[in-house]
């Protein structure tokens, strides 16, 4: 072991680093479920950009029997570019704070770096929710129903883009604030306002609604083929809204360069290391009609 390195009797900077790794990748999807939900574009290793092919559509039409096709059908693709870049913090931590029990300091600075880095990730992915321009429901100040829910699959699956058609078919996900998910199981449940009525003076019934009440819809359960998922980074505006999105996962891209990097540095004048942990990704729209923006009332509850 090179003497200078050591910030314990049993861990230097390379278990260190390996230390703080380990509990950070496992805290990052805790931060947000979204990052899982979208279409995964990874980078290599001296790759900087993905390129990201929408193919059009072609057109065919009846034909005559002995009459040559007219002419040939053009391809045409639509590339969508991405970049990564880095996100990340610093920590500092001690000689003598490590040295007192340098790996559970080590872990619990890995694991508080991958909630901050996940949170970070979670973030930026929601915030592509309010670049959705072709179909916002229900509005502000009003709640989110099943209804409301079932038309957002509807208008997926209608032919809305004349270039790449309905939505992709297969699985949708709902990502909400949890006070949309509240009214979700309110409506399922059939739970009242200050329980005087519905669900306060019943058993809790068998079946789907027993799993809404049990599990609050955790992505559980499915609403018309939607999973419905909770993000605890979407915030509540001024007036009391959100907004989630109900999407297919080729509707917004994520492009990871690398997951988790940890590095520490020895600061002799400060007598600690310099913590550093780094993720590489970008994030982005891909068809704006793939997506439904979910925008609804989240005000707490009246007591």
């Amino acid at each position: 072991m090179a003497e200078g390195l050591t910030i314990s009797s049993t861990s230097n900077l390379s278990s260190m680093a390996l230390t703080i790794v380990a509990p950070a990748i496992a805290n990052i999807e805790p931060a947000g479920p979204t990052a899982s939900l979208v279409s995964l574009h990874p980078l290599g290793q001296g790759e900087t950009q993905v390129n990201i092919p929408l193919w059009d559509r072609l057109t065919a039409s009846a034909l005559v029997e002995g009459v040559t096709i007219a002419a040939p059908q053009q391809v045409a693709v639509t590339v969508r570019t991405q970049t990564a870049s880095e996100h990340g913090l610093l920590t500092f931590a001690s000689n003598a704070l490590t040295r007192r029990n340098s790996e559970n300091i080590l872990a619990e600075i890995g694991q508080m770096h991958g909630l901050s880095v996940g949170r970070l990730r979670e973030s930026d992915l929601v915030t592509l929710f309010d670049s959705v321009t072709g179909l916002s429901i229900p509005g502000a100040g009003n709640p989110g129903t099943f209804r409301h829910v079932a038309g957002a699959v509807a208008y997926l699956g209608t032919d809305n883009n004349t270039s790449f058609g309905p939505a992709p078919p297969g699985r949708k996900n709902g990502v909400f604030h949890v006070e949309q998910i509240r009214r979700f199981v309110e409506e399922a449940t059939g739970m009242q306002a200050g329980g005087s009525v519905g669900m306060a003076a019943q058993p809790i019934p068998e079946g789907m609604t027993k799993e809404i009440v049990e599990n609050f819809f955790r992505g559980n359960e499915k609403l018309f083929n939607t999973r419905i998922w909770e993000s605890g980074v979407i915030t509540r505006d001024g007036s009391n809204d959100s907004k989630g999105c109900i999407f297919v996962p080729q509707a917004f891209n994520l492009t990871m360069k690398s997951e988790i990097d940890a590095e520490s540095q020895r600061v002799p004048r400060l007598r600690g290391e310099d913590i550093v942990t780094v993720a590489e990704w970008g994030e982005s729209e891909l068809v704006d009609e793939w997506a439904v923006e979910f925008y609804s009332a989240t005000d707490v509850i009246a007591a």
